[in-house]
């Protein structure tokens, strides 16, 4: 390898698909034979990739249970911000047992600052050269995508959300 690093990808931006991608690239880890841990932040505790993830060798799942983050005014935000935290000291904890981190929705946890950019910029700079891992959500900061070998930044053209059309099992969740 002539990297220094890990392997690092942001997929960011305010489009739909930007789990979808990581998850597709999380599944080509494990067709390779890779261990991989999916860390979900800002997500409830089901969705119906999980269901199928879940059954898969080589895969660790941690997600908590508090959905979609409030405002920072909303008396829920403290909450929120502790299991945030919870979630990212247990990502820190089991990443050097995992090929493939997956940390689904960070670039908005940091973006809401509950979890600090250079903090998050630490623990990637942390993962081994062998290891990668793949930051998802809306508002990637200046230094995670100055930190990431990869980024994309996943727009909508048009969106169903915007015509009147509810989210969908099967399709958004």
């Amino acid at each position: 390898m002539n990297r220094r690093g890990a392997r690092i990808l942001v997929i960011t931006g305010p489009g739909k698909g930007k789990t979808t991608a990581a998850t597709g690239t999380l599944m080509r880890a494990l067709a390779y034979g890779k261990k991989a841990l999916l860390v979900r932040f800002a997500k409830a505790a089901h969705s119906g990739e999980i269901d199928i993830l879940s059954t898969l060798p080589n895969l660790a799942i941690v997600t908590g249970d508090h959905g979609m983050t409030p405002k920072p005014d909303d008396p829920r935000f403290p909450g929120h911000v502790r299991a945030a935290r919870a979630l990212f000291e247990q990502a820190k904890t089991r990443a050097p047992g995992f090929d493939l981190i997956v940390l689904d929705e960070l670039c908005g946890i940091v973006a809401r600052g509950m979890i600090e950019e250079d903090e998050a910029v630490s623990f990637l700079r942390s993962l081994r050269p062998d290891q990668a891992a793949i930051l998802t959500g809306r508002g990637a900061s200046p230094k995670l995508i100055a930190a990431a070998d990869t980024v994309s930044d996943i727009r909508n053209l048009k969106h169903a959300y915007d015509q009147g059309i509810p989210a969908e099992p099967g399709i958004e969740y």
